[in-house]
């Protein structure tokens, strides 16, 4: 097949001729282009951003890496116990206690001799002793828990999310998209400073290339005005040239400006810069990390265990080693290795929340107790998770997280209120204190009551979350 600049390449394929410089954003999230040379392999969803090139198909779109990476969101339901469950099981032992406890004052009465005393306590306990309360604390408190999350940024799948971002103790973070930002980056340049018309020269080069690391220069650079250019020429995967405003100048890899061989750099992207065939030094592109980033590392590191796993090299090690562990930073994973790096977690017995955007990271999602989605626009694609949560509020998520935790409070509290309910009321009718109609009036005080201190307590808590 011949693979053209911009388009698609549609399955799994081994590169026959050409200089392959692939974008794999769309399935791994990382917008750097991967070079790949003759005999190498490509995979299904990257799109070619050099010159045209050929290459011969090896799989099936079906057995396609693709295709294996949106398959591993199907997987079997949660095993787990949730607190619904246990509530329906109260729920059941309730009913059953109470009848007996209804059928044995009814006995107790009338062999007392007293048939209408009897009568009123067995019907009283029935109507005042009523697991309504109890039943509606959870959904209760969760659904408006939802509904305020929801106002504040981030978006919950079901109740039960909400439960199970109560019992996590492991975040993993993904890198590019999650915790940096897609489409910005921070720039120096090192070597014999630039006029302002030197740089001028450069970024007006930048503008004319589609590749990644000029378009962030570009963008970095955007208030530079734009000098007249001619003669652009752009070498795959290499560099590019032309004459801007009569100076000739060059922009790309070492090889390519230097003359000398690539050197691995540990740090950062580079792009070297000669300016009237003199050599003037090289920019710097780094990741820039989300606002508020390390406002949420901090006030998550002394309640959970964090990690980070990046399909990218380690260039930014350094970087984040001020805010994770070093053990606990793994880069170069696959999207196998992170599905199974949360798998041996969990055998840990570590309930495991996982943050990510990428379709690489689909696995790890349907692996982990939580999958949480960062989303910068509508138009970014996220893989299926449990919750989405605006990039504009990701310094808050720290905050959302002990909001959820405040809400099991809540329902405990409402739990014991709806207990303390049954046990008085029962007190009463058990002793034939309690009229029918009283008990009538009392059941569904009981059900309000519940109602309106989880709604009143969340929507407070809610205007806590900063």
């Amino acid at each position: 097949l011949l693979i053209r600049n911009k388009e698609l390449i549609p399955a799994d394929a081994q590169l026959v001729s050409g200089t392959a410089l692939i974008d794999y954003s769309f399935v791994t999230g990382e917008s750097t282009p991967v070079k790949k040379e003759a005999g190498e392999n490509v995979y299904a969803g990257g799109v070619q951003t050099g010159g045209s090139i050929h290459i011969q198909v090896q799989k099936e779109v079906k057995q396609s890496h693709l295709t294996q990476l949106w398959n591993q969101s199907e997987k079997g339901g949660d095993t787990k116990k949730s607190l619904v469950s246990i509530i329906d099981k109260i729920s059941v032992y309730f009913t059953v206690v109470i009848i007996a406890i209804a059928l044995l004052g009814f006995a107790a009465w009338l062999y007392l001799g007293d048939f209408r005393t009897a009568i009123l306590v067995l019907t009283s306990v029935l109507i005042v002793a009523c697991p309504c309360a109890l039943a509606l604390s959870l959904p209760f408190t969760f659904g408006n828990t939802m509904r305020m999350l929801g106002f504040k940024g981030m978006y919950i799948k079901n109740t039960e999310v909400i439960e199970k971002l109560t019992k996590i103790n492991t975040i993993v973070f993904d890198k590019t998209g999650t915790i940096t930002k897609p489409d910005q980056s921070n720039i120096r340049f090192v070597g014999t400073p630039l006029s302002p018309h030197e740089l001028q020269l450069i970024v007006s080069l930048a503008r004319q290339s589609i590749h990644p690391l000029s378009f962030a220069l570009s963008k970095f650079y955007n208030q530079t005005e734009a000098l007249p250019t001619s003669g652009f020429v752009e070498m795959a995967g290499k560099g590019t040239f032309a004459t801007v405003d009569g100076t000739p100048v060059k922009l790309g890899s070492r090889a390519y400006v230097v003359g000398k061989l690539e050197e691995d750099n540990t740090e950062a992207s580079t792009i070297f810069v000669a300016i009237n065939n003199v050599v003037r030094g090289h920019f710097i592109v780094s990741n820039q990390y989300r606002d508020g980033f390390e406002q949420v590392i901090q006030g998550m590191e002394k309640h959970f265990e964090l990690f980070l796993l990046s399909g990218d090299n380690d260039a930014e090690r350094k970087n984040l080693e001020a805010f994770f562990p070093t053990k606990n930073l793994h880069f170069n994973q696959q999207p196998q290795d992170k599905m199974n790096f949360i798998q041996k977690l969990q055998k840990k017995h570590k309930n495991v929340l996982m943050t990510g955007d990428g379709l690489n990271d689909a696995g790890a999602f349907m692996q982990s107790d939580v999958a949480l989605s960062i989303a910068d626009d509508i138009y970014h694609f996220s893989p299926a998770g449990d919750a989405i949560i605006e990039a504009s509020r990701f310094h808050q998520l720290y905050s959302f997280i002990r909001y959820a935790r405040q809400s099991l409070v809540v329902v405990k509290i409402s739990f014991v209120i709806s207990i303390l309910y049954n046990l008085i009321g029962l007190t009463f009718a058990i002793t034939g204190n309690l009229s029918p109609v009283v008990a009538a009036i009392l059941m569904p005080v009981s059900s309000i009551t519940v109602v309106g201190f989880t709604t009143f307590t969340t929507r407070l808590l809610a205007q806590k979350i900063k």
